[in-house]
């Protein structure tokens, strides 16, 4: 069996600094398990859009009834990402997938941000809705499905410090402008 999670969710800010701050979402208080974040490719192609390959290391807990299998409690997990950003169209697509533990439990997001023009609870211009789909499927023989369903549950439960974490460095973009991701001050500020 293999479970799936869909979900939409808008943010009250404009598409330019939802995907600023998707491409600068870490480190944030809300994602301490995130040990590392290196961009392995990035490019703009030849209709204008950000092209974007990037490998995060994370670490997190394993549940209880795998332990005996694999030795430990905590695991890093190394993740590939790989995002396109057109500005032409306000839209942001993601892909994301554990590279390592397979067998274990494979993991892969698939992300769209939508920039529209409507007026947010903030009362300015602009909005960015994001639609996430997510696939959990495991090949560990016999545990399989406790183990998808144990991901599917964990992902839930942390989704929103996802959307927190993300919140934060559009409010600190805003805050702050454009510069502040560039002049040296950010991680300082976090």
């Amino acid at each position: 069996m293999v479970l799936y999670f869909e979900n939409q969710h808008r943010f009250n800010f404009d598409f330019e600094t939802a995907s600023l701050a998707f491409i600068n979402r870490y480190p944030n208080p809300y994602a301490k398990h995130v040990l590392s974040v290196d961009t392995l490719e990035s490019y703009v192609d030849k209709q204008g859009r950000l092209c974007t390959t990037r490998i995060i290391v994370k670490t997190g807990k394993l549940p209880k009834f795998i332990k005996p299998f694999l030795g430990v409690a905590n695991l890093n997990s190394w993740i590939i990402e790989k995002s396109i950003i057109n500005p032409k169209t306000n839209t942001l697509i993601s892909y994301t997938s554990n590279i390592d533990h397979r067998k274990f439990i494979r993991v892969e997001e698939y992300l769209k941000y939508s920039g529209g023009r409507e007026q947010n609870s903030n009362g300015a211009l602009g909005t960015t809705i994001v639609d996430s789909k997510v696939k959990f499927s495991s090949n560990l023989f016999g545990l399989k499905s406790k183990i998808e369903e144990w991901s599917h549950k964990r992902f839930m439960k942390n989704i929103q410090n996802t959307r927190e974490g993300l919140n934060f460095v559009m409010m600190k973009v805003k805050e702050k402008g454009r510069n502040y991701l560039t002049n040296g001050k950010r991680s300082a500020d976090m």
